[in-house]
Formats: C-alpha cells, structure tokens, sequence
C-alpha cells in the first residue's frame, strides 16, 4: 500500500512540474524542475526523481538539431525510483552524485511486489548515458536484510529493456542492492570507460557478523571468502551486438554476464555478437557466459569475444554456466576467451559447468561446495560447443586448476585450450576435474585428464586429441567483424 501511494505521488508530481515548467531552448537541467539537493528524505527523494523524468520529457520536446541534454549538476541528490518511455535521441549528461534513499519501507514495487529499479528505460533508443558523476545504490541495509531472510526483493540500480543504440560512457556505479545494470532484449550498446563498485569490506562485515564468511570447515573456499550470494552483478545483457571496453569491475559477482535471449524477445532470438576487451576484474565471479537454463523459447548465447581482460583476486576468470530446468533446450557456442591474466585466482580460474549457487530467490540445487558434495547435475538439455580459450595465464591459485564437466548424453564439443596455464593449487587435484568434455589441449598446464569421459584420452606430438580426432577452431566472424552490421 506504501509503494503504490509513493507511485501516485511520484505521478502526480511529474503532472504538476511539467505542467508548471519552464521554456527551455537548451540544455535542460534538473534544478529547473524542482530538483532539492543534500537532503535525504524521501519525498524530496521522489521529487528529484519527478524532476529528472520531467527534465526529459522537456528535453524530448526539442527539435532533433537542440540540444537534447538532461543535465545533473555537480551536487547531490537523492533519487527514488524514476522510468522512462520511448525516449530517443537524448543525451543524460550527470556530473553530480545520484543516491538512492535509505528508506526502504517506502521503497516503491510493483504488481508483482518487485522492488522497482532506481531507473528504469524502455522502448528507448539513440541515448547516451555519461558525465562524471555517480550512482549509489547504498546497498549495505539491502544486503543486510537479504542474509537475516527479512525481505526477498531489492532494487536493480539501471534496467534498460526494448532499448537500441546506446551507449553508456565514464560513470561510475556503485554499491547497487542487486545488479548494476540489467539490460535486456538489447540491440547496439556501447559501454566503455565506466567504472563499477561494491565495498568489498563493508560486504565482508556484514558477512562475517552472521557467520557467513568461509572457515577451514567450509572448504573448498578459501578462508575468509563470501559464501552467500549477494548478486551485485556488474554489467547483465541480453540482445545483440554489444560492446564493452575500457571498463573497471570490483562487485564479488559477475562481472559481465551475458544471459541468453530467445524467440520471446522482440529485438533478437539470440544473445549475439559481443565483443568485451581491455578491461579489469577485481574480486569478481568471472566474465560469464550465463547461467543459461532451457527455455521453450531456445535459450540462446553464440559469438561471443573477452580478450585482454586482467584478473586481480578473482572469484573465478572463465566462467560458463548452465541452468536447472526441464523444459524447452538452450546452447552456448562460439565463444572465445583470448590473452586473460590472472592474479591470485581464489576459488576456480576456469569453470564450465553447472551453476553453483542457487538462484537469486534461494531455489534450485546449489553446488557451493562440490567436489566435497558430488551432488551437482549437469543439464542435458544445453548444449555447449565451439569454446575456445587461448593465451590464458594464471599464477598463485589458491585450488585446483578448473572444472569442466559437461552432460553425458550431450557432452561438449569443440572446445579448444591453446595455450593455457594455471599455476598454483592442487586442492582437491593438482589438474582440471573434467567430464564429458570433447576437444584439444594444445600447450596447457597442467594437462586435463578427461579419461573420465567415454572419449579416449590421446597424447599427440603438438597437441591432446579426445576419440582420435582433432577439432578445428570455432567457427567464428574475424574479430574485426563481431560487431559489423
């Protein structure tokens, strides 16, 4: 009841200030439309939110040769939630700091009892999200009443959905509830020289205070690690051709996770040519494939590039993962990972497999501590074929090299390893755990032993070959070519 009287509030805020507002020829700033900086109440929270969406739909309003600027200026300013519909060809231009108010009661939902995004873009396209300023979702006392099991929905900090040809450029996001930015049924994004942040601390506080933090009777993580899920992701998409480069992780989850799209999506059926490249992950869950559960639809994820990504303390590096479910199928194929440094992996450097943690909403099986508990199914209904992984560089591992299981009765194939290295743990093996895994190791260390497979493991002169037979490289666009029309 709270949430809808904050929604009806919000809209009759928006009526009453763009009935209210102002000629404007250029430029439009927020403090135009009642924008209240440096107070953290809530409904000064909502009024800057009616301003900002007020702010834009005037800036809409110009003519496509104005200027077609929503500006925030350098201040702060308390934001609740704020959505936006069928904008196009505007510029969001934030210099000052966007935070999300602390009063979560008040935090408005929908019809659903979703916790609504800070905000919330749909059926946009031709918009540049940029400035030098900052988003801050003050997750602290969303994670905190999300691990005591109070509440069972927070907000994501940005959703975009229906949206095509953006770009999102040198902001900076930080400390969102749940992800940062979830974009989905996508086509054309550019995303580059933003930075994305949690406290990692402050996470591992809250953690530690409820026993959440690993012990040595909590291997395979090593001690001190978080074991509960918080899913502050970095950046989640959905759509095609996406490019991400130049950006900085540091959120304990994914960093970049590509989920698949399907034949209910109206921009594409697929999650498709993705180029992500020159980029840094601290304490991050991998640039993910996933998860990908099956769909009616066909879930789907295919020609996808990471190259020259560097790795500081991950989680893990390589990460593909798959789904519980037992309807529709879903395939993950050509997908190449190129010249990745890691420094002091702290849980698997490479992982293709089931996902092992449970969903968001605590359901599914969870596989946290396999190989201690062996109850970890693969899903026969994803395939996973044409994986390459090339130049890849690990030193100081804290466990063993990786994992690579796959379904027995539809195992991966294709996959290629040229030129990869992990150095360091041998807990609970001093090589890969590997099943049903069908492809060549060309120039890896320690040599995966996937004699655990029907395949036959066979040593060549150059390379290590499964049933006799040498598998080409994906079948993939030339690099140049990932992201052309």
């Amino acid at each position: 009841m709270r949430s809808r009287r904050v929604r009806l509030a919000l809209a009759c805020l928006l009526v009453l200030l763009v009935a209210g507002m102002p000629a404007v020829t250029g430029r439009v700033s927020i403090l135009d439309f009642g924008a209240v900086p440096n107070s953290n109440n809530f409904y000064v929270a909502t009024r800057n939110a009616a301003a900002l969406m007020a702010a834009a739909q005037n800036a809409s309003q110009l003519p496509l040769g104005a200027d077609r600027t929503v500006y925030v200026p350098p201040a702060t300013f308390y934001m609740a939630p704020s959505s936006y519909t069928g904008l196009h060809d505007l510029t969001f231009e934030i210099d000052g700091e966007l935070i999300a108010p602390l009063n979560m009661s008040l935090w408005p939902t929908d019809d659903h009892n979703n916790s609504l995004p800070i905000f919330q873009f749909t059926n946009c396209s031709r918009l540049l999200l940029t400035g030098s300023g900052v988003v801050d979702g003050q997750g602290y006392d969303w994670w905190w009443l999300i691990i005591l099991n109070i509440i069972h929905t927070r907000p994501h900090m940005l959703c975009m959905d229906l949206c095509q040809d953006v770009e999102i450029a040198n902001l900076r996001f930080k400390n969102s509830a749940q992800f940062h930015l979830r974009l989905h049924d996508i086509h054309n994004f550019t995303i580059h020289g933003i930075s994305i942040e949690v406290d990692v601390e402050a996470q591992r506080e809250l953690l530690a205070n409820h026993g959440l933090l690993t012990t040595e009777a909590h291997a395979p993580l090593p001690i001190g690690i978080p074991t509960f899920p918080l899913n502050t992701d970095g950046i989640d998409p959905a759509g095609t051709k996406v490019h991400i480069y130049n950006v900085t992780i540091q959120n304990f989850d994914d960093a970049v996770a590509i989920k698949p799209a399907s034949s209910k999506f109206v921009l594409s059926n697929c999650s498709r040519d993705y180029l992500v490249e020159n980029s840094t992950v601290r304490f991050g869950v991998g640039m993910t494939i996933g998860s990908v559960p099956p769909n009616l639809g066909i879930n789907c994820v295919e020609n996808v590039l990471f190259r020259n990504i560097r790795f500081e303390a991950p989680i893990k590096g390589v990460y593909i993962k798959t789904n519980p479910g037992e309807d529709g199928y879903g395939v993950i194929r050509n997908v190449t990972y190129r010249n990745l440094t890691m420094e002091n992996p702290l849980w698997w450097s490479i992982y293709i497999g089931p996902q092992q943690q449970k969903q968001p909403d605590g359901h599914g099986p969870g596989c946290m501590i396999y190989p201690l508990n062996p109850d970890c199914p693969t899903n026969p209904r994803i395939t996973i074929s044409d994986i390459t992984l090339e130049d890849i560089n690990a030193t100081n591992a804290l466990l063993s090299p990786g994992i690579l299981r796959c379904n027995a009765s539809n195992p991966c194939t294709n996959m290629v390893f040229r030129n990869v290295h992990v150095q360091g743990g041998s807990w609970p093996t001093s090589s890969f755990i590997c099943e049903n895994f069908d492809g060549t190791f060309d120039d890896v260390s320690p040599l995966p032993n996937c004699s655990q497979t029907p395949a036959q493991h066979v040593q060549h002169p150059q390379q290590v070959a499964l049933q006799g037979n040498v598998w080409p490289a994906p079948v993939m666009s030339q690099d140049k070519d990932i992201l052309a029309d």
